[in-house]
């Protein structure tokens, strides 16, 4: 059986947004071919399985900018990794797969698509909390190393995060074969121990790197200095593994200010020049609120470059008018996982902030953006070039002149 499943009618890996069976699955199968001819007949049911995964990853096609694999080298390389391990003599087949466990992690260190291949950020955080004892400590990681052993998910993941590498990624054919015996350490139960305990050696070193090098910038720079939280944002986007682990450490200590939000005591009242695009985009776009509407508002058509501070600033205004010492402890804790969720490339929490500014703001625009007041009066005001041009002189003679093109740009593409 295969370890990753994907079915003829679900969305391609690839993330091209069309069925698999219309996008990658004939490059998957003519792959496995190939690949298969120069490894030759007779294999095992692991071999086989093996093979499969193998075509699996060299058929997957991420953009028009990478390079097709070269079938008859991964199959020549896969063939010859097999043969190094066949021709291991029994007692020393131990040291063998040291030698790859150890090859694996230098991989993983070097390989820049192979970043994300650690440990989920929920585990650390888990491993963290029994640390009290050394010998607690290792309990806990053999535990959780037990544990992943049947995680399918994480499994499926570490299998993804191999196709991108060797698509993205230059390996020479000593690695590109360590690369290969690692797939087959993952796909075998019996070896996949071996497999988690590399990655959990190399998320564990990094972890403790990465907080050396923040406690160094906490001995060196005041944490009130600006200058504290933009090194700090360029240790985390160095180290995305380590971001999200401390992003996830946030959201759990935001879940008060999270909760208030959705009540509305704290309220997300923004301007409309930082949501102008999303506005005017609903107008034409029918199922509104789709996750690939908002993305595509906020990063592909930069609507961020308006929103992101105007969210900032009237959270932070929210989080320093607040009485409840604990809330505004809460909300302090949600800016900063935002902003952070944005450097390592997990947006989802502005996202969904920003769906929430543009439903506000369309219930009830003069309640929910104060900057329209005496200009707009209602939704259908928007589509009013002389009042669209009122607001925007309006916003110039604030002197924001940047903001006040923007709005006319999005009302003349959308109108």
């Amino acid at each position: 059986m295969q370890i990753y499943q994907v079915e003829r009618n679900d969305f391609c890996p690839c993330g091209s947004g069309r069925k698999y069976k219309k996008c990658c699955l004939p490059a998957v199968e003519e792959a496995t071919r190939a690949v298969g001819r120069e490894v030759g007949q007779g294999l095992t049911a692991h071999g086989q399985e093996v093979l499969a995964t193998v075509g699996f990853i060299c058929g997957l096609k991420w953009s028009e900018e990478t390079k097709p694999l070269e079938l008859s080298r991964v199959g020549r390389l896969l063939k010859e990794a097999w043969e190094e391990e066949d021709n291991a003599s029994e007692k020393a087949f131990g040291d063998f797969l040291e030698n790859i466990r150890n090859n694996y992690i230098r991989l993983l260190q070097e390989k820049p698509r192979l970043r994300m291949t650690r440990i989920p950020p929920d585990i650390l955080l888990e491993i963290e909390a029994h640390q009290e004892s050394e010998e607690e400590l290792k309990e806990c990681l053999a535990q959780v190393v037990a544990e992943m052993v049947n995680d399918d998910d994480f499994i499926s993941g570490c299998i993804i995060d191999i196709a991108y590498s060797l698509h993205y990624d230059s390996y020479t054919d000593e690695e590109m074969k360590t690369l290969l015996s690692g797939l087959g350490m993952i796909i075998n139960k019996d070896t996949r121990e071996g497999f988690i305990e590399a990655i959990m050696s190399v998320t564990m070193e990094e972890f403790d790197a990465t907080m050396e090098k923040i406690k160094a910038l906490q001995d060196s720079t005041s944490e009130e200095d600006p200058e504290f939280i933009k090194k700090l944002m360029e240790i985390l986007e160095d180290h995305i593994a380590f971001g999200d682990y401390f992003y996830t450490k946030l959201l759990r200590g935001s879940i008060t200010a999270m909760e208030a939000i959705i009540k509305k005591e704290i309220k997300l009242n923004v301007p409309f020049y930082a949501l102008a695009r999303g506005v005017y985009t609903l107008k034409k776009i029918p199922g509104l609120f789709e996750n690939d509407w908002i993305a595509e508002c906020l990063w592909e058509e930069n609507e961020a470059e308006h929103f992101l501070p105007a969210i900032y600033q009237v959270l932070e205004e929210n989080r320093a008018s607040l009485k409840d010492e604990a809330l505004a402890e809460s909300l302090e804790k949600f800016i900063f996982a935002s902003q952070v969720g944005v450097v390592i490339n997990n947006p989802e929490l502005i996202e969904k902030l920003y769906h929430l500014c543009v439903y506000n703001f369309l219930k009830n625009p003069l309640e929910t953006a104060p900057d329209t007041g005496g200009v707009f009066t209602s939704i259908e005001d928007l589509y009013q070039e002389e009042k669209v041009i009122r607001y925007a002189e309006a916003l110039k003679a604030r002197g924001l002149e940047k903001e006040a093109d923007y709005v006319l740009a999005q009302f003349r593409t959308y109108l």
